[in-house]
């Protein structure tokens, strides 16, 4: 997946970040209840995402980032490679439950007897989905930047969570408009600067 270079950097998120991850852990447990079970994110778990321009930066999710979501009772979805017509289950419907605990943010789903359903348990079983994603809205974060202001760190305490997914290729292969605009620390206004500037002059 790829970015639009059209697209504009703003304040907001335009649209939702995903994050890849091989060093969450999840499994097909039941059979008969096709179960599959894990996390989908783990906490300070530093990785390092690549921009344009061969930049990157340092990025990481702290405890309790998605504790919002959870109490809210957001309807999170559960998918396969974040296509929103591939649903396996959502939180509203009982079918996904979703929990922080101290490694990061754990699951538990009962996959459907359907097509889908059955192919991804099988997908899951044999290795072939071999790490999980998610997508969310970043909310509060820390971003820290190099004497040139670029980003060089950022560390999330609370994001919008939206989605969870498998995924055959778990690995950051998107970074967001929203995350592109944290890429370069704001400029100072310009009519504020030209005041000051006037103002050493004299």
């Amino acid at each position: 997946m790829t970015l639009n270079t059209e697209q504009r950097d703003s304040s907001q998120p335009s649209e939702l970040e995903l994050r890849f991850n091989l060093d969450v852990e999840f499994r097909a447990e039941d059979d008969t209840a096709r179960t599959v079970k894990g996390y989908a994110a783990v906490f300070n778990s530093k990785t390092k995402i690549r921009m344009y321009g061969d930049h990157s930066f340092e990025e990481w999710f702290n405890p309790g980032c998605f504790s919002e979501t959870l109490s809210k009772k957001l309807d999170v979805r559960f998918l396969v490679e974040h296509h929103p017509y591939k649903l396996l289950a959502r939180a509203g419907a009982g079918s996904l439950i979703l929990a922080e605990d101290q490694r990061g943010l754990a699951f538990e789903s009962h996959l459907p007897d359907t097509t889908l359903g059955r192919d991804t348990y099988e997908n899951i079983r044999n290795k072939n989905y071999p790490g999980m994603s998610f997508g969310f809205r970043p909310v509060k974060n820390r971003p820290e930047y190099d004497e040139r202001g670029r980003l060089i760190r950022v560390q999330h305490d609370k994001v919008d969570l939206s989605e969870i997914t498998v995924t055959s290729m778990p690995y950051y292969s998107k970074t967001s408009v929203a995350v592109r605009s944290l890429a370069t620390r704001p400029a100072p206004d310009n009519l504020a600067l030209r005041a000051r500037l006037a103002q050493l002059k004299g």
